[in-house]
């Protein structure tokens, strides 16, 4: 399973979609010189985050404590780069590539640039186009209040549906074969981000699944659209996914995902709100609908900042093992507290659990769950819970 690890790679779609001057989420992502449009015109440069802390983590009565990269930020170092062709328009490219700072290994093993690969052209005019790895078209990361970072968001875990089974862990896994999710970026795409007009903007995205005899051609086709106005951003997403070939009652075959979203975030400078909401539905008779529901909020004062969110997890259609519709939720809670020591320094302290009902079997933070006896099936009715504290450092 690829899981789902991200720092700001909304960056992109906000800066190019909403920038007011009042922003805290505008504000934190202009540390990072990718997203800081006015910093460069003309030439290449280097930025990255380095971010580790000190992670407990506890599940089924067993516990861990461990060295853990990214508690915030996932730890990353990028080339980016912009020629301005005149007219309006500009060569654009962007290598970015994600390592764990605990050990020094690679995000993504043999990739040296999982997090994003591409080239493209900025028109003031026409937008922006871009062809390569990129992130995906769906809703911004900042909805959750923790960026959708790997280590320590129940939104990535919960909302993203990394659900436990027999044959291992997969995203919505629960609802069946071939069961998917939108991957926060997609290799081999083509996207197109529109100018904003009257509050108005969408990017379009087109993946190619690169496997040869596969149909169809798509791996995924999303959309995201969004309006902006002074304090409040609104989004929606749609995105058709394809899995690999599984096996079914009628034969192996790929299976279509259709995934909507769509959030909301009201950022005044001195709080932020969010809320989100998102269905997975799989185009395969038998198949479950899992739907995911998000609350979220960030207060700011000083060096300080305290965070908090709420994910709830249902699910229609599911069956247990003996082919009866069974209960399928989850309900997760996060709470964080950041110090910031400079713009680009801060410590944070961390604390998490998703409660899993009936025959739900989330995880957290990457951690299995325990299996029951003399099978290889993950107990149920389970709650891991994890606490970091730690430090990152932008440059």
């Amino acid at each position: 399973m690829k899981y789902i690890k991200t720092v700001c790679v909304a960056g992109i779609v906000w800066f190019s979609h909403a920038a007011y001057a009042d922003s805290f989420i505008q504000s934190n992502l202009s540390t990072l010189p990718q997203y800081n449009t006015a910093l460069l015109s003309n030439g290449i440069s280097l930025y990255g985050v380095v971010d580790v802390g000190l992670n407990y983590q506890s599940v089924g009565g067993k516990s861990l404590w461990q060295m853990q990269s990214g508690g915030v930020h996932t730890s990353q170092f990028g080339f980016f780069g912009r020629e301005d062709l005149g007219g309006g328009l500009k060569a654009v490219f962007n290598l970015e590539s994600g390592f764990e700072l605990n050990n020094g290994s690679l995000e993504m093993s043999q990739t040296l640039f999982d997090r994003e690969a591409w080239v493209g052209l900025s028109s003031t005019t026409w937008g922006d186009l871009r062809v390569g790895r990129q992130p995906s078209a769906n809703l911004p990361d900042v909805a959750d209040p923790y960026g959708e970072v790997v280590t320590n968001s129940v939104v990535t875990w919960l909302a993203g549906g990394a659900v436990q089974t027999r044959k291992g862990i997969g995203y919505n896994a629960d609802l069946g074969p071939g069961s998917s999710q939108v991957l926060v970026r997609e290799s081999n795409a083509v996207s197109w981000t529109t100018p904003r007009v009257a509050g108005l903007g969408a990017t379009f995205l087109y993946a190619f699944n690169g496997t040869q005899g596969v149909a169809p051609y798509a791996l995924n086709e999303g959309v995201v659209a969004s309006w902006t106005n002074a304090s409040l951003y609104l989004a929606a997403a749609y995105n058709q996914v394809w899995s690999t070939p599984v096996a079914t009652a009628s034969g192996t075959q790929t299976v279509r995902n259709d995934i909507y979203g769509v959030s909301a975030i009201y950022d005044v400078g001195t709080f932020v709100l969010s809320a989100a909401f998102d269905q997975v539905a799989p185009h395969l008779a038998g198949n479950g609908i899992a739907r995911s529901y998000m609350l979220g909020g960030i207060l700011p004062f000083g060096p300080h900042a305290l965070r908090a969110s709420f994910v709830y997890r249902d699910t229609s259609g599911v069956r247990d093992d003996a082919g009866l519709p069974a209960k399928d939720s989850a309900l997760g809670v996060m709470l964080g507290y950041d110090y910031n020591l400079s713009k680009r320094t801060g410590l944070y302290a961390r604390a998490g659990l998703i409660r899993n009902y009936g025959i739900s079997s989330v995880i957290l933070n990457g951690t299995p769950l325990p299996t029951q006896p003399g099978s290889a099936a993950p107990e149920q009715g389970t709650t891991p819970l994890t606490v970091s504290l730690g430090m990152y450092h932008k440059f």
